[in-house]
């Protein structure tokens, strides 16, 4: 089965089995980006990675290199990992491509580990399923023996069964009413609400786990506090804008997942400010940008993008956009350049 669920992925590779490539994608980037990392972690320690991990971004992407490393051998470590963020199979050239699946077909799986993954790019253009092109490297990739999984949003219902499980299995319940709030305040991703899961059986020890506790151990969902973090620096607040990415940065946020998730609210206010210039409603954006199940991001956007100029959400959009490409191919640490971007947008004049 190499098209796995996220679900199923999980407990894949918790039973140990490991295969050769992995492409990770879909909505849920903050998951998706820390199985990547905790998947390479389990595969090769820190003090084995001086030669034996490389990771590449788009922008630096080489297939022959990729080829090379495919046909080279770990060196004092199991095996060797390459993450690469962002590839878009769209992009590539038809002999790029040739060389990028025949590299894949040359793998060893037992000393050799792929893992792409995206954060920054929608490889879906907007609708549910991946574009051609991504689609066949997808594809390529299962008919290899490597893993496809999508991380999607899924609905705070959807979520119940998943979470009483786990707390079943740590001698604690919770109502399923309960349960869909759990997973509504961490903007339903499995990482994070299983995080707070094991937050909670900690502090419970056994027993019902109830509203109290929730709402005494959670932490506000990291979009929450993006979009939040959007609106003050679109609405030139520095001080709650600065506030509010410290708050981020003490729940351990990383800023290349802070990024993107800023980055979709300024897009979220971006099409609800086109939408109502062109006189489109909700319910359009919902349909045409496949936000089902999160037709509240269109509400907000909706609500919030009357006082926002339309220029100044394009100007902060580019500035997002500079800094996703700075990140991925300079040395500057990440939250500088974050930092910075976020300074920008506030010295925004018309």
């Amino acid at each position: 089965m190499p098209y796995l669920t996220d679900t199923e992925l999980i407990k894949s590779i918790r039973k140990g089995d490991i295969r050769g490539v992995y492409f990770f994608w879909g909505s849920d980037v903050a998951t998706s980006e820390s199985i990547a990392k905790k998947l390479r972690d389990k595969l090769l320690p820190k003090d084995q990675r001086d030669l034996n991990y490389r990771f590449m971004t788009a922008a630096d992407f080489s297939a022959s290199e990729l080829s090379d490393i495919a046909e080279a051998l770990p060196v004092f470590a199991d095996r060797t990992v390459t993450l690469i963020n962002d590839l878009n199979a769209d992009n590539l050239k038809k002999d790029e491509q040739d060389a990028l699946f025949k590299a894949i077909e040359g793998i060893d799986q037992t000393t050799t580990t792929f893992i792409f993954y995206a954060t920054g790019v929608d490889l879906a253009e907007g609708k549910k399923a991946l574009t051609p092109k991504n689609k066949k490297l997808c594809d390529h990739i299962s008919k290899c023996g490597g893993i496809v999984t999508e991380f999607p949003k899924k609905k705070p219902n959807e979520l119940v069964n998943h979470i009483q499980s786990k707390l079943t299995s740590a001698g604690c319940f919770m109502s399923p009413r309960n349960a869909e709030y759990l997973a509504s305040l961490q903007n339903c991703s499995i990482l994070m609400i299983d995080n707070e899961l094991d937050k909670l059986t900690a502090y419970a020890g056994s027993g019902e786990i109830t509203r109290e506790m929730i709402d005494l151990l959670v932490s506000d969902q990291l979009e929450t506090d993006a979009y939040k973090l959007s609106r003050a620096v679109l609405s030139g607040k520095g001080g709650e804008a600065f506030r509010t990415l410290d708050k981020l940065y003490s729940r351990q946020a990383e800023p290349i997942v802070l990024l993107s998730v800023i980055s979709g609210s300024f897009m979220d206010l971006y099409r609800a400010k086109t939408a109502v210039i062109g006189g489109y409603s909700q319910s359009d954006v919902t349909k045409d940008f496949a936000y089902r199940g999160r037709e509240f991001a269109v509400k907000n956007a909706f609500r919030d993008c009357m006082s926002i100029p339309l220029e100044k959400l394009r100007y902060g959009i580019g500035i997002l956009s500079q800094c996703d490409i700075d990140m991925k191919s300079k040395r500057t640490d990440p939250k500088i350049l974050l930092e910075e971007a976020i300074s920008k947008i506030l010295s925004y004049r018309r």
